[in-house]
């Protein structure tokens, strides 16, 4: 017996629409993973600022998923369900007419000082006891208060988050997945909706939370006529962070040895708890703590992280005169970044280093700033990004394994992170833990064993991870700490 299932996951660099395939043989499952449909993802400048090009995305969405409906059918698959993906924050806003507005805010273009301002007015330990969120210029919460100051929407607009947008443009459901809402800094964990009084005078409302599992509704006419599906395909609501889902694909709050390494654009480290920390410590620390699948609360923080990289590379080639960085120019810069005997480092979570456009030199005043000299050949740059990702991974896991009391005996690193070998190696070096390297997929794999769970094709979370997967990446590789000349786990420690 085979049934498929549809994934989209909206990256901040490209967009990816996977088809996994589900075969079950004597009770036994085995789930094949194959892409149906990838193109970039490129923010549109408007008079607005800085925005996500929803049309084309939509546009490109579509494509794949009929690509995927056509490749299910001829393995003689039903298609079973669709689930949706994206980062958090971002949002674009429904008029009271239910009309999508064009203008959809992009968080790389937040206004870090009018947030500043409205923060330095607010208890942020207090906002932090009730929503867990770190306070930053990203927050939904801080780009409404942009889109006010700017006279952008009306007030009776209705936000909806990134993987709600495109769930709506599928199924017309207006909703706000609960992982996905965790990260706007205005969900009270306690109550598990928004918070009246932090959301109070904002410029806009915001939509009813959906559970994770629940059917969020079918493809509309006419998008089921436009990807070729016979029938009107079931959408589930997973969950919609794609950090969340990278998590769900790995580990669980009942796997206390395990930190998780979410290694895209962004980098994400920390560990999945069964309850929330909502004290001082943790916020001083610099931890955010999302809602995850099932319930769990990923203790997180937020690192710049293989944009530093990407964003280089981009530099570099447009200086060569090429229009983009081939994949050559990254294997040798890797290569001369493993023999590079620089060894300066920097913080990648400087906010500093979030834009875009004279990066290079952002770095090496970066570089220079913790008192290292600045790198000065394209390996030291690229030496310096990737130990300087290393190292914060392994202080980032280490102080939430103190935060939590637990022991780590591993790491998890997924995303396109776990297909560079030197990144992997050098963080089981700075941690003193094995490093396993893959999914590369990960939210992917999160979003269709979700959904697979939610069509009653697997039974729950814990078992659908354990079901074979040909992703098409091969095997996690393994990278023993070469600095740990025994097994003994090094972070954390209980007592």
């Amino acid at each position: 017996m085979s049934t498929a299932y549809l994934a989209v996951d909206l990256g901040s660099s490209s967009v990816r629409v996977m088809v996994g395939i589900l075969r079950t043989v004597s009770g036994a499952g085995s789930l094949v993973i194959r892409e149906a449909g990838r193109f970039p993802n490129i923010p549109v400048r408007r008079p607005e600022g800085l925005g996500w090009d929803v049309a084309a995305l939509h546009a490109g969405v579509v494509e794949g998923l009929r690509s995927g409906v056509a490749a299910a059918r001829a393995a003689g698959a039903e298609v079973r369900g669709i689930g949706v993906a994206a980062w958090g924050v971002d949002y674009a806003r429904l008029t009271a007419d239910g009309v999508l507005r064009d203008f959809v805010r992009h968080h790389r273009d937040a206004d870090a000082v009018l947030a500043a301002q409205t923060s330095a007015e607010r208890d942020l330990a207090a906002d932090y006891a009730v929503t867990g969120v770190l306070d930053q210029a990203i927050n939904t919460a801080h780009q409404l208060r942009q889109d006010r100051a700017a006279g952008i929407g009306a007030a009776d607009d209705t936000i909806l988050l990134t993987a709600d947008i495109f769930v709506h443009l599928l199924t017309g459901r207006v909703g706000a997945e609960v992982s996905l809402a965790s990260t706007t800094g205005l969900l009270d964990r306690a109550t598990g909706d928004w918070s009246i009084p932090l959301s109070a005078g904002l410029p806009a409302l915001l939509p009813p939370i959906v559970e994770d599992g629940s059917w969020s509704g079918s493809t509309t006419p006419e998008v089921t006529a436009a990807i070729g599906a016979d029938d009107p395909v079931p959408v589930f609501a997973v969950t919609a962070h794609d950090t969340a889902a990278a998590f769900m694909a790995v580990t669980d709050a009942a796997d206390e040895g395990t930190g998780v390494v979410s290694s895209g654009s962004w980098g994400v480290a920390g560990l999945a708890l069964a309850a929330p920390l909502l004290d001082e410590s943790a916020r001083r620390e610099g931890f955010t703590q999302e809602i995850g699948a099932a319930g769990d609360t990923l203790l997180v923080k937020n690192l710049s992280g293989m944009w530093l990289l990407q964003q280089t590379l981009r530099e570099w080639a447009e200086a060569d005169g090429s229009s983009a960085a081939p994949i050559e120019m990254l294997t040798d810069l890797l290569a001369a970044a493993a023999d590079s005997h620089y060894r300066g480092r920097f913080d990648p979570a400087d906010p500093s280093l979030q834009a875009p456009d004279g990066l290079t030199a952002r770095i090496a005043a970066a570089c220079t700033a913790t008192g290292s000299a600045p790198p000065t050949s394209r390996g030291d740059f690229v030496r310096a990004i990737v130990d300087s990702l290393a190292a914060a991974y392994a202080d980032t896991l280490r102080v939430a394994a103190d935060l939590s009391r637990r022991r780590l005996e591993r790491i998890r690193i997924v995303g396109g992170g776990a297909r560079n070998d030197l990144l992997c190696a050098l963080t089981a070096e700075r941690s003193g833990l094995p490093v396993i390297a893959g999914p590369v997929e990960a939210s992917v794999r999160g979003v269709l064993l979700q959904v697979a769970v939610a069509a009653g094709d697997l039974t729950d979370a814990a078992s659908a991870r354990g079901i074979v997967v040909d992703d098409g990446d091969g095997p996690a590789r393994f990278h023993p700490a070469a600095a740990v000349a025994t097994a003994t786990p090094t972070i954390g420690d209980p007592s």
